[in-house]
């Protein structure tokens, strides 16, 4: 048996009890830091995802107008090709975010109606480049639509 009295002078006793509670912290700790980051990448998916949504309902609403100038209006006709690839890139760029493990499945929804979104991109800038309506036959707008009646969803997302 340990005399305790003996590791008193010599500070063991101290840095034992010291060990003893930094080891109790840990283990309260550390757990809680898994849903910390369960609630930090809640918060960033459904920000990213918002925000994204928004700009595709934006685009989508001023597309017909954009479209119908750039008939007629070399300038407008630049500006639409150039919101077309930033779009693009956008739409590319979001399949790369963090995904909560409980929203992949919303994501991959999201995912998949961007594809066709993309596809509809490349069209309208051919359709543009051959004096064509810039939407005629791409699937833009309903690609738009159907990705942002799911913004209702990501707004419901909660850790599970």
């Amino acid at each position: 048996m340990i005399n305790e009295r003996q590791y008193e002078g010599d500070g063991f006793g101290m840095k034992l009890k010291g060990i003893t509670i930094l080891l109790a912290m840990a283990l309260f700790v550390l757990p809680g830091c898994g849903i910390l980051d369960s609630a930090q990448q809640t918060v960033n998916f459904t920000t990213e995802t918002t925000a994204y949504m928004q700009s595709l309902t934006s685009f989508g609403t001023e597309m017909t107008t954009l479209a119908e100038q750039a008939l007629t209006d070399a300038t407008a006709r630049t500006d639409l090709k150039q919101q077309l690839v930033d779009l693009k890139e956008q739409v590319t760029s979001y399949a790369g975010i963090t995904v909560p493990d409980y929203a992949t499945e919303i994501h991959q929804s999201i995912v998949q109606y961007n594809e066709t979104l993309q596809s509809g991109i490349d069209k309208a800038l051919t359709n543009i480049e051959q004096g064509r309506a810039a939407f005629e036959s791409t699937g833009i707008p309903e690609s738009v639509n159907k990705i942002n009646e799911l913004l209702s969803q990501v707004n419901q997302l909660t850790p599970q």
